[in-house]
């Protein structure tokens, strides 16, 4: 970007996110990773505003700004952020331009109506209010979140999402102009997520050594599917004695799961280990002999299938959302026939026999190098935003 007197200026980038680092989940892990690789940028000024999740205090960087506890109001909340955000904002001269770019649109809509005056870049995790129906939230709670989204994203110049298949729920679900919309997967932290070796993985977590372990590292939500993995893996459970089923994640489901594990007389077989925390989940993955991904609708591409792939541990994903776009590539054997219990029995039935020949562990590995580093998607990113800041 160039101003009049012929230099270069910084754009001054204010990303809104969600949560500090480490608190898991996969929204949080990719603002994080994408303002870490932006942030040397000589032409960009980058500042993140954002609330603690998990930690009681947070350490806070160049360009870091945490707004207070995610316990906080959600009235205090916004306050805390337009008020930041909007004095940032001023602070800029008329030779700096700025851009906010949002991951939440919530946080977003605590600057509006400036918002829209503003230059406005969204990154698109999701339908809000449509995954808060799924997951049997009241009238007026969804209706609420359906209006904030259509307010916030009425002001924005561009829209990312990580797949197609979400590219298509921006355009029919908000009536966005397609031409807006930009498709940009997700990236890998490669230096964190990388291969290791099995039994050692397993002997640091204390998991077993000589049985087969499937992973699923999920929310515990309606849409995640877990209901149905564990309904297929009952079906399978008799025939292969050595197989585990884990989960990693935190949820409402949680006793609901428990019930219908013990119900189906699976309490040896199949663990809820909880949250994963961020220094353990590589090694989660590594100890794994597959992960699987069953979700049952909205899911924008799965940045859990691309960790496991890149620490070289095979993903089978159901035929949801973007979830075949992040495999498809790489071996159409990962993609199950249908998202139904006996479809995903069948495929492990298969897998636990012997039958399915998957890629290893090395071509697992160099099919993320290859497509889903943040090297390149950073830059693709950092395009858009350019971009929308010169129109």
């Amino acid at each position: 970007m160039i101003s009049q007197n012929g230099k270069a200026d910084q754009l001054c980038v204010l990303q809104l996110g969600m949560h500090e680092r480490g608190s898991g989940g996969g929204a949080d892990r990719i603002f994080w990773d994408l303002f870490d690789h932006l942030a040397n940028s000589p032409d960009l000024s980058l500042s993140a505003f954002f609330f603690s999740h998990r930690s009681a205090t947070v350490e806070e960087r160049t360009g870091e700004f945490c707004l207070g506890s995610s316990g906080l109001s959600g009235g205090q909340r916004l306050w805390n952020l337009r008020r930041a955000v909007l004095a940032k904002v001023a602070d800029q001269s008329t030779s700096r331009p700025s851009i906010v770019v949002s991951h939440f649109a919530l946080y977003a809509s605590a600057l509006l109506p400036q918002l829209a005056g503003l230059k406005h870049v969204v990154h698109f995790h999701g339908p809000w209010a449509i995954e808060s129906a799924i997951e049997g939230k009241g009238r007026f709670n969804v209706t609420f979140k359906r209006l904030i989204e259509r307010a916030v994203y009425s002001s924005a110049n561009a829209f990312i999402t990580l797949s197609e298949a979400f590219r298509k729920v921006v355009v029919a679900e908000y009536k966005v102009n397609c031409e807006l919309v930009h498709v940009i997967p997700p990236a890998v932290n490669l230096q964190r997520f990388v291969p290791g070796d099995r039994q050692q993985a397993r002997e640091r977590l204390g998991w077993p050594q000589n049985a087969t372990i499937l992973l699923c590292v999920r929310r515990l939500a309606r849409r995640m599917g877990l209901d149905v993995l564990v309904e297929a893996f009952k079906q399978v459970a008799g025939a292969h004695p050595d197989s585990l089923l884990f989960f990693g994640g935190s949820g409402a489901l949680r006793d609901e799961l428990n019930s219908q594990i013990a119900s189906a007389g699976l309490a040896k077989r199949v663990r809820l280990l909880g949250f994963i925390p961020d220094e353990n989940l590589a090694t989660a993955y590594q100890a794994a002999d597959l992960s699987i991904m069953p979700s049952q609708s909205l899911e924008g591409f799965g940045l859990s299938t691309l960790e496991s792939l890149a620490c070289g541990t095979p993903v089978v994903v159901a035929p949801v959302g973007g979830l075949p776009e992040s495999v498809e590539a790489l071996d159409t054997k990962l993609i199950l026939r249908d998202k139904g219990s006996e479809s995903i029995a069948e495929w492990l039935d298969s897998f636990l026999s012997g039958k399915l020949t998957l890629p290893v562990a090395e071509e697992c590995r160099r099919y993320v190098e290859l497509n889903f580093s943040w090297l390149s998607i950073a830059q693709r990113i950092k395009k858009v935003y350019s971009q929308v800041a010169n129109e």
